[in-house]
């Protein structure tokens, strides 16, 4: 087995761009990778790329309000690497607008990506991580967790179910040593929501998620950070 193979293996969900592709790129140096998204081409370019960089990656699409293509994935996963240490649920989606103008289609699309995804996910990685005592479960969640805003009704209501599920994960498997976390992050930018990922005054970047979440993996093996609230700082450009 090479030094690689013995480092933790993380699967990353929503790898193909933004923050799950910040991610990936931040880990690729130290851990084996595991990528899922539902573009079977975006992520095959990730993960060529990178393998060009020395990288030890796999990649799998998958849709994962899906429980047959979830249950696919992590058998794929364990075959492929032997084993999931980490699982890092990133992928989302966002609509938006007032209560009476979601129709309820929004309301569930959000739901089944942004809560029964991790769910689904987390119940299907469990079994292994709690037969080995062992593993870890990031949660990328949102400040919208937190906090209610307008026209965020499907979203927050998602995030905040999220969080909830989050708490009550850590404290069912702590006694396996797993560790459990939800990550809450303001502003990023990326293309969520189709949008422009333009430049604000305050704003974070995806590689400052990604920082956050490498600094959870390397954490002790005796430490479990909770919630981490990740707001960005003023940037320099606007700073008077």
């Amino acid at each position: 087995m090479t030094d690689k193979e013995k480092q933790k293996v993380v699967l990353i969900t929503g790898a193909s761009r933004g923050i799950g592709k910040a991610i990936a790129e931040n880990l690729a140096e130290k851990y084996s990778l595991i990528l899922t998204a539902r573009s079977e081409e975006a992520l095959n370019k990730v993960k060529s790329d990178l393998q060009s960089a020395g990288a030890r990656v796999e990649a799998f699409a998958a849709d994962l309000t899906s429980t047959k293509d979830i249950q696919k994935l992590i058998e794929s996963s364990i075959k492929a690497m032997g084993r999931v240490d980490v699982l890092v649920n990133n992928a989302g989606i966002g609509r938006f607008g007032r209560v009476d103008t979601l129709s309820e289609d929004d309301i569930r699309t959000v739901m089944d990506t942004n809560l029964m995804g991790p769910f689904l996910l987390t119940k299907a990685a469990l079994p292994d991580m709690i037969a080995r005592k062992s593993g870890q479960i990031i949660n990328i969640s949102s400040v919208a967790g937190l906090n209610g805003f307008k026209n965020g009704g499907a979203y927050a209501a998602s995030k905040f179910a999220l969080n909830g599920f989050t708490e009550c994960l850590r404290e069912d498997v702590k006694e396996f040593g797993i560790a459990v976390t939800a990550v809450c992050p303001g502003g990023v930018r990326t293309e969520f929501g189709g949008g422009p990922a333009d430049v604000r005054d305050f704003v974070l970047e995806p590689s400052d998620v990604a920082h956050t979440v490498r600094y959870l993996i390397d954490e002790s093996e005796t430490a479990n950070t909770k919630l981490i609230e990740l707001k960005p700082r003023r940037r320099e450009q606007f700073r008077s």
